[in-house]
Order: structure tokens, then C-alpha cells, then sequence
């Protein structure tokens, strides 16, 4: 913080937050990611959470490329439609049910709930990040990944839904 306000005091507060809340979204959000790494199944949970993210992510865009035509957020993110959303659920929920049943052998339904909550918390993820560059009047977050929105863009999704792939898995732990 100090060094934000040696640099510059025009937009401190701005500047202090966005820091603030960066480090927040980033250590908290993530340290998610390691709990679930953390596990004696430590590598399959990661595979899971990987998996229904691409599931997620990449139906989405097919779906929405293919069919999109009702947008869903416009004002954050002009070209997320509401048939990518169906198509990311379809497959998160059909991928999930898999996963969750040849995986770690619980019933598919419980899969298939865990696809829902991948889509909600994936494009949840998504939608915040675009609107955080909407607002700090950023089009990608890093070069580091040119033509790909930069490195959070591939993130969001992962941050986003790690916490509720990790809550899902103690749910599994302790009552099934």
C-alpha cells in the first residue's frame, strides 16, 4: 500500500483496493485449489476440478459460437449468451455425473449436482473477472497468454468453482 501511494496519489483508493481485492481473490480463493491437491486423492480431486471446467468452458463457447443469440450479460460480457450457458450446463452435469461415479463411486445424481454448481460458480467467476476489467478499463488481465483474455481469464473459472469442489467433497466425506 505504502508503495502504491509513493508512486502516485491520483486514484489511491482505486488502486489500494483493487490490490487489496486481488490479493484476497488470488491467495484465498486459490488456497482452495491446495486443499483440495492436499488430499490422498489429492492429483483425482485436481483432475475433477480440470475436467469440470473444461466441460464447462468449452461447451459453453461451442454451444454459444454455434447457437448464441439471446445475450446473457451484455453490459459485462457482450458475447456470453444464454445457449452457451445450456450448453456448459449439459455437459458439466453429463461430465460431473461421470466423473463422480467412475472416479470416487458415489451416485451419479451427486455428480450431476456438482456439474450444477460448476456452471453457476464458473460463470459467476467469469462474469466477476469481466466486469472487474470493465471497470479498471482493462481488456486483458496479462499478455502472458496472448488472443486468450490473459492469464486470470484462464483462472476465474478455476478460482471461482475450487471452493465449491472442495465444500462438495467434505459434503461427500462426511455423509455419504
Amino acid at each position: 500500500m505504502f508503495t502504491l501511494l509513493l508512486i502516485s496519489q491520483k486514484d489511491f483508493i482505486k488502486r489500494s483496493t483493487s490490490a487489496v481485492f486481488i490479493t484476497f481473490y488470488l491467495a484465498v480463493l486459490g488456497g482452495f485449489i491446495l486443499l483440495l491437491a492436499n488430499h490422498p486423492d489429492g492429483a483425482l480431486r485436481i483432475l475433477a476440478l480440470v475436467v469440470l471446467i473444461a466441460c464447462n468452458d468449452t461447451f459453453a463457447y461451442i454451444a454459444g459460437v454455434l447457437l448464441g443469440k439471446h445475450k446473457l450479460a451484455p453490459s459485462i460480457s457482450p458475447k456470453k449468451s444464454w445457449e452457451g450457458l445450456i450448453g456448459g450446463a449439459i455437459a458439466s452435469i453429463v461430465g460431473g455425473s461421470l466423473i463422480f461415479h467412475y472416479l470416487f463411486e458415489v451416485n451419479w445424481i451427486v455428480g450431476a449436482a456438482i456439474g450444477v454448481m460448476t456452471v453457476i460458480t464458473a460463470t459467476c467467476g467469469d462474469l466477476i473477472e469481466s466486469a472487474i476489467k470493465r471497470d479498471l478499463a482493462i481488456k486483458d488481465m496479462s499478455n502472458l497468454l496472448p488472443g486468450h483474455g490473459g492469464i486470470m481469464d484462464r483462472l476465474d473459472s478455476a478460482l471461482f468453482t475450487a471452493p465449491a469442489v472442495w465444500f462438495a467433497f467434505e459434503l461427500i466425506a462426511r455423509y455419504l
